[in-house]
Parts: C-alpha cells; sequence; structure tokens
C-alpha cells in the first residue's frame, strides 16, 4: 500500500494540471442540458469516494447529489427523474453490479457517465459514455485510487460550476488553488500518518474492535477507512454517521476497542470535540484525524486547508481536505500488515469470492 500512496500525489497532479483534457468531457455532457439531480450510483471504494465528495458536489453545483449502490439501483432506485444525469463509479471497469446498473440507466433513457480507472474495461460495452480517471489500473486496493479519484471529480465539480454560472471566477480559481495544496500537503500528511502510527501500533494490533466515525465528506473517509481496515487485516471495523454512532452502537464499545473519529470542521465541529472527549469514558483508545484545533495528544492535526478568496469558494472547498485525509487510514491498515508480517487478510477470503463473482 504504501507505494500507491507515495505514488498518488504526482496522479492528482496530472489530473489537474491536465484537467481541461481529462475532465472537459464529462463536464461537457453534463453541462449539455439543464440537469437538477446528479445520482452517483458505485460500490466498495467508489461508493466511498462518491460519498466523500459529494457535499462538495452538491455545494459546487447547487442542485440535489445522491448515491446509491449498483444493485439497489437495478433492482428498486432506477426511476429517476428526466433531469436526472446519472455517473456509475467503477475503479476496475469489471465490477458486474455496476456494468448491470449502467445498462439499466440507459434502458430508463437517463444520461449516464462511466469513470473507470480502464476504459477499455468490459464497462465499456455497456452503453454509457465512458471516461478514464488517469490514475492508472496498477492500483492495489485503491492507494492512488481513492484521492485521484477525488481529485477528479473536484475538478469535475468546479469545472461544471463554473460552466454553468454557480461559481464564478474567482471561486473557481480559489477552488483550484485550494485543490493544488491539498494535493502538495499530500506527502506531508504521510509522513505525518506513519509517524503517528508508528506511535500508536500496539493498540492498532491488539485493537478487537475498530470504529470509524464521521460525517459529511469525514463519513466517507469512515467508510473507506473501515473497508481497509477489513480487507487487509480482517479486524473488525465499521463506519458510523456521528450522530448515529452515539444512538447505540456507543453502548458495544469495550476498553479494548480502538475508536477513529474524521473531524474536518465545518458544522459539525463542534459535536465531534464534544464525542471526541465523552468517548474517553468508555476506551482510552480515542484517535482523531483533523485539519482542526483544540482536540487532544491523541489527535493526528493534519495542516488546516488554506484560506480562499470568497465565501461560495470557502463554502465549497471545506471537503478538499478529503484528499489528504484518507491517507492514515491507508497507513493504519499498511501498518498493521507489517507489523504482523501479514501480505493481506483477504488470501484466506479466496474461495468465497470465487463462488460469490463480482468481477467480469
Amino acid at each position: 500500500m504504501y507505494t500507491y500512496i507515495e505514488q498518488a500525489p504526482a496522479a492528482c497532479r496530472a489530473i489537474l494540471d491536465a484537467r481541461d483534457e481529462r475532465v472537459g468531457g464529462l463536464v461537457q455532457l453534463f453541462c449539455s442540458h439543464p440537469y437538477r439531480r446528479l445520482h452517483i450510483v458505485a460500490s466498495g471504494s467508489s461508493y466511498n469516494i462518491a460519498m466523500t465528495m459529494r457535499d462538495f458536489l452538491q455545494e459546487a453545483l447547487s442542485i440535489e447529489v445522491t448515491v446509491g449502490w449498483p444493485m439497489s439501483y437495478t433492482l428498486y432506485d432506477h426511476l429517476q427523474p428526466d433531469d436526472t444525469f446519472v455517473l456509475c463509479l467503477s475503479q476496475s471497469g469489471k465490477s458486474t453490479n455496476t456494468i448491470a446498473a449502467v445498462e439499466k440507466a440507459v434502458e430508463q433513457g437517463n444520461t449516464v457517465a462511466v469513470l473507470t480507472c480502464n476504459a477499455s474495461a468490459p464497462i465499456d460495452v455497456a452503453g454509457g459514455n465512458v471516461f478514464e480517471y488517469g490514475s492508472g489500473t496498477d492500483d492495489y486496493y485503491v492507494g492512488k485510487g481513492f484521492p485521484s479519484s477525488c481529485t477528479f471529480l473536484a475538478l469535475f465539480g468546479i469545472m461544471a460550476a463554473s460552466a454553468r454560472g454557480t461559481l464564478d471566477d474567482d471561486a473557481r480559481d480559489a477552488l483550484i488553488g485550494a485543490l493544488s495544496t491539498e494535493i502538495d500537503g499530500m506527502v506531508g500528511a504521510f509522513e505525518a500518518a506513519r509517524a503517528f502510527c508508528a506511535a500508536h501500533i500496539r493498540e492498532l494490533v491488539q485493537a478487537r474492535r475498530i470504529m470509524t466515525v464521521g460525517i459529511g465528506g469525514g463519513y466517507g473517509l469512515a467508510l473507506e477507512g473501515a473497508l481497509k481496515l477489513n480487507e487487509m487485516t480482517g479486524i473488525a471495523a465499521n463506519a458510523y454517521e456521528m450522530e448515529e454512532f452515539v444512538h447505540g452502537p456507543t453502548y458495544e464499545i469495550r476498553k479494548d476497542h480502538v475508536i477513529m473519529l474524521v473531524d474536518l470542521g465545518g458544522p459539525g465541529h463542534g459535536r465531534m470535540m464534544q464525542l471526541a472527549q465523552a468517548l474517553h469514558l468508555l476506551t482510552d483508545h480515542v484517535f482523531v484525524i483533523t485539519t482542526s484545533e483544540g482536540h487532544d495528544g491523541s489527535a493526528l492535526k493534519l495542516p488546516p486547508v488554506c484560506e480562499r478568496n470568497s465565501e461560495t469558494a470557502a463554502d465549497a472547498g471545506s471537503g478538499l481536505g478529503t484528499i489528504r485525509a484518507i491517507i492514515p487510514f491507508q497507513t493504519a491498515a499498511e501498518a498493521i500488515c507489517s507489523e504482523l508480517d501479514m501480505l493481506s487478510y483477504n488470501l484466506v477470503n479466496f474461495d468465497f469470492e470465487q463462488k460469490m463473482k463480482t468481477k467480469a
């Protein structure tokens, strides 16, 4: 995983620098009609990417953005209004459930676009308009694919909002500058995450249970963090939305459980601070991944997002910190595997995966 984390900044930078070529086609398709809704269909890490960027896209585009799973879309949620733009995400382009969702969207008559790392993968023949992220196909566990896909979606939101007139030129430029700053900060975030995981490796390795918690874009990060811990280490891990976490799940917390909170600031910051402090009553292993001030020594503090030049940019740009804030979760999963000298836990799941085939 470390190799792909190290490659991620260059992949994100390449997408940013070639944004007109890389993202322009999707922007043009989206702006060809006054769509009032964006419905994103994805599973696994792609679903988590969509959840991470949903609020940013909604704020920038000033339309409703919803996220759903491919099988649910195919069986139940495909009756979307005519003014809905359907965007299907599949890192590999081989996910059978997402391929089926693309085919269903085409059948329903909605405009459907596909984002993938491999435009020549089987999803290419499903009938949608296929676009490549640009991060490459050599990406184990979506180590560089997660931040680079978030970069792509951020640019799509910024450029489409600019084209539709919901983002003025100053706000657009400020957001692109903020995105560039976030990419520059990825190397420092990785260094800080490795030092943090080294300092707390015994707690991570000995955890009987890990619970990840976030809100807004931070909830998408919590989902991906739990998924990486599940599939790489086999440690029981689940993600929760911040307020739902206190409505039942906290009752299962024991002293040997690790709680990882994501605090990216914004309107949920005060409540997250309160939660972080209260959780010490239940376990000593409370960690906060944060871009905000005020948390104690158990926090992994990432530098705050840069100052922006307009109120609109400040509001929309609060989600850009997610591009760096995923790195601590990725690093923790690899650190646990390295400490236990295991390649990855998913090897024991091989027979099950063959029976429940999910890739074309």
